[in-house]
């Protein structure tokens, strides 16, 4: 007996059943359901052996923009399709105005007006001859553009406010931006045209609409930034064609987005500081080392239970390694709250601040600096123990190109810091006790 079709679809998750809902039961989402189209028998596909694929290697085509094309994996590759996603006013549209402008492009225009583009492009300084402006929300007539015109780049901005009318729902709604979506995706591929897809996020910080939006297109990038500094960050989700968890660093300037050179100079005091509380760790992120300023402040508490915040760093992370520094290294916290803050709004995802972590505490609750050139790498264990960290090296390299002379690290990742170039002393270290006498 042929198993019979359902007779619904979920636009928002792919999910299928036998009557129209209201609400979709798998993933919440309401007035998702529309009638799923039969199944119709399809000619044989052709099929090519991978060996008969000619091995030439990507041709990328530079953007001109270092701290973009870096994220991307050295620039767009033709066919391609680029997800930026990022929170209103963080500066989405700017970048792809800036992208857009250094090469011969395509930009689809769905929230502003070509005046008030003009001013925009203007203000940014980017060179209004290379532009095509477009100002149709029409999935169709975009895709069309796309083939016809072959730009070397196309910027959608936005995603969500395409609409293909032989579609159910409003533009914006999950049918519309994955109907939409496929379209433009599809032509790019055809056309072998890179984009570069403007999408707004949710209060949740995701990208809006269905999550099989991040499935279709080959690159996701999320800018973020505080907009109480002036500094963006540019990461890497997703790279078909690079490494992910590539960052980019830009600083919005009165003509738009600057690449910040030094690096460093964002999460670091420029000023020698000699306040107790601050130590200096590095992270990895994708090619890049940073390094980053952890601060503590240690204080009496005036509640029963201590209190433990942190900014920037894992809050379990912080409970675990006070509970460490107590049981471990003899400090008594458990009358004191502990606040923790990465500087300049960098956030950690890696353990190899914890050393850092764990002395800047000590420094605050012992009212004792920690020297400026110091450097510490190093993960903390339940039994006390500094472990090693992945590639030790690169971030003692990052020290010693940064003026530090000298750097704690784990016994386990001597050999390895002492193998490069660094001139400085190497502090190898078996458990955080030591670290505590070595310092204080």
């Amino acid at each position: 007996m042929a198993k019979k079709q359902p007779a619904f679809i979920c636009l928002s998750c792919g999910g299928s059943f036998p009557r129209w809902l209201g609400k979709c039961p798998d993933c919440g989402e309401w007035n998702s359901l529309a009638a799923a189209e039969p199944e119709s028998p399809g000619a044989a596909a052709e099929v090519l052996r991978l060996s008969d694929v000619p091995a030439d290697s990507l041709r990328r085509v530079p953007t001109g923009l270092g701290e973009f094309d870096l994220v991307c994996g050295g620039g767009l590759v033709p066919g391609s399709v680029v997800l930026l996603g990022g929170e209103p006013g963080i500066g989405k549209s700017t970048l792809a105005l800036q992208v857009a402008g250094r090469l011969p492009s395509l930009y689809v225009s769905g929230e502003e007006t070509p005046s008030q583009l003009r001013l925009r492009a203007d203000r940014l300084g980017v060179d209004l001859g290379s532009i095509t402006l477009s100002t149709s929300v029409s999935a169709a007539e975009i895709a069309g553009l796309i083939e016809t015109r072959k730009p070397e780049c196309a910027v959608i901005d936005s995603i969500q406010t395409l609409h293909s009318p032989g579609l159910p729902g409003a533009a914006g709604s999950p049918g519309q931006i994955r109907e939409s979506a496929a379209r433009v995706i599809e032509a790019a591929k055809r056309a072998s045209v890179p984009a570069v897809l403007i999408g707004h996020i949710t209060k949740d910080g995701l990208i809006a609409g269905p999550k099989m939006l991040e499935h279709m297109v080959d690159t996701v990038l999320y800018f973020e930034g505080d907009f109480a500094r002036d500094f963006r960050v540019l990461r890497s989700f997703k790279n078909r064609y690079g490494s992910v968890h590539e960052i980019g660093l830009f600083r919005m300037g009165p003509r738009g987005l600057e690449e910040i050179q030094d690096k460093n100079g964002i999460f670091l005091n420029p000023y020698i500081s000699t306040a107790p509380g601050s130590a200096v760790s590095a992270a990895l992120e994708g090619s890049r080392t940073i390094l980053f300023e952890v601060q503590s402040l240690v204080v009496p508490t005036s509640y029963s239970n201590p209190r433990r915040m942190s900014d920037g760093f894992d809050y379990n992370r912080i409970v675990l390694i006070t509970a460490v520094l107590e049981k471990h290294a003899s400090l008594e916290l458990g009358s004191f709250d502990v606040f923790l803050n990465v500087a300049g709004g960098f956030t950690i995802g890696e353990t190899s601040a914890d050393l850092a972590v764990a002395v800047s505490i000590a420094s605050s609750l012992k009212n004792v600096p920690v020297p400026h050139d110091t450097g510490f790498l190093g993960e903390i264990s339940l039994s006390g123990e500094v472990r090693p960290v992945s590639q030790c090296r690169r971030r003692v390299m990052e020290f010693a190109r940064s003026g530090f002379s000298r750097v704690f690290v784990s016994m386990g990742d001597r050999a390895e810091a002492e193998r490069g170039e660094f001139k400085g002393e190497i502090v190898p270290l078996r458990t955080v006790s030591e670290a505590m006498k070595e310092l204080f």
